[in-house]
């Protein structure tokens, strides 16, 4: 299957950006062939964009010079794309990951949200309403 320019440039786009991480890092193709698990030959193809490098090899490789992903993808035009993800700040994606993690999240929920202490008292007149509560949610 023929690769079309548009694939080409990326390929090439993506390898300009390993070999100036990797100069720029001090590390040689021979490091850094040994450090990914492919060979001498295939790093030169890799930041000459003749071969495609594949996801995992191009995480691997961003671990072997120390940089993130975004940095050996950037400068590719993607164009108008939906995002798979809502459009959130980083603190709201982090805080979704970890929600999970939490042991008893029902204490947290009462901690961070404005949940009635104690339920009205029956001698005073009631003026406002009361949030309604879940059996989880009761003191």
């Amino acid at each position: 299957m023929r690769r079309s320019q548009a694939d080409k440039d990326v390929d090439a786009t993506v390898g300009t950006n390993i070999r100036r991480f990797r100069e720029i890092s001090g590390i040689s193709q021979k490091k850094l062939d040994d450090a990914i698990g492919v060979t001498f030959q295939r790093v030169q193809k890799y930041e000459s964009g003749k071969d495609r490098i594949s996801a995992s090899k191009l995480v691997e490789t961003a671990r072997a010079l120390g940089c993130d992903l975004k940095s050996l993808v950037a400068g590719i035009e993607i164009g108008d794309v939906t995002l798979a993800l809502p459009d959130h700040s980083t603190a709201a994606l982090k805080l979704a990951a970890n929600f999970d993690r939490i042991a008893s999240s029902d204490s947290v929920l009462q901690s961070c949200c404005r949940w009635p202490r104690s339920p009205p008292k029956k001698n005073k007149p009631q003026f406002r309403r009361w949030a309604i509560r879940t059996p989880a949610a009761r003191p």
